[in-house]
């Protein structure tokens, strides 16, 4: 989607998560800031506190699972000097296909707030994020520019990383958040469990469940691997697959045939 859907695209906060900007304060030269001047928008409540920074950190030696990880890497820090990381609970989703993972939280920025995060494994150092997009949930958009979101106001924005072939499309209000993911293919070893379907334009699909009981959805679209991640009920990402245009389509993920 290229215009009012992804206008408010917060590709700053993930170049500036990529190339680790600094603050003065860090004692860990290999922690990563990403200033507040790339947050995004400030919570409604203006009685929260304000937030100056985030970080990333490195996360505890065999950590299990990405969801484990984050709860330990993702520090929030406010104005009034006081620092918070995310609570167990407020991890939403955590979808994983082999050594890749999608991981969305509500993050302790404040309310509404979300964080949607990019990992990967290295047997080196575990699991390592790679993308970061935080995003506030609200109801800025109605047009949902033919794509069959399961709200009807959200908002909106998008992350891109060429270097590693990935593009994710995320879309929330205030209590429900859903993600498009694009991977380049990649080999992985499938659920036992998997649910195979049919979608409308012929592709095969397979939905699975997170160990957070969150249903996912992937297919395959020529040489990508297409995941449709949420906190949403399984047939919602059914309709949100089928409403998919091809993955070579200049402006998946609308179908629209027309720019607006």
């Amino acid at each position: 989607m290229r215009n009012r859907l992804l206008i408010p695209i917060l590709l700053l906060a993930v170049c500036s998560f990529l190339l680790g900007c600094q603050e003065d304060k860090l004692k860990d030269p290999n922690d990563k800031v990403l200033p507040n001047n790339t947050a995004a928008p400030k919570p409604e409540d203006h009685a929260l506190k304000e937030v100056e920074w985030v970080k990333v950190v490195d996360p505890p030696q065999n950590v299990s699972s990405p969801s484990e990880a984050v709860v330990h890497q993702y520090e929030v820090g406010f104005k009034d000097g006081a620092t918070e990381f995310p609570k167990k609970d407020s991890v939403i989703f955590e979808t994983t296909l082999g050594e890749k993972s999608i991981v969305a939280i509500r993050s302790p920025e404040g309310k509404n707030n979300f964080a949607v995060f990019l990992y990967e494994h290295n047997p080196s150092s575990s699991w390592g994020v790679y993308g970061l997009v935080r995003l506030l949930g609200n109801t800025e958009f109605t047009d949902k520019e033919g794509l069959q979101l399961p709200f009807e106001k959200f908002n909106a924005t998008k992350m891109n990383i060429p270097e590693k072939s990935v593009n994710a499309w995320v879309f929330a209000n205030e209590k429900e958040i859903v993600t498009i993911t694009v991977y380049k293919r990649f080999p992985f070893t499938p659920s036992s469990d998997r649910e195979t379907i049919l979608l409308k334009n012929g592709n095969e699909a397979y939905i699975g469940k997170d160990h957070l009981k969150n249903s996912y959805l992937y297919y395959f679209d020529t040489e990508k691997i297409i995941v449709v991640s949420g906190n949403v009920a399984k047939q919602k990402f059914i309709d949100i697959a089928n409403s998919l245009p091809p993955v070579t389509s200049a402006l998946f993920p609308s179908p629209n045939k027309k720019e607006q």
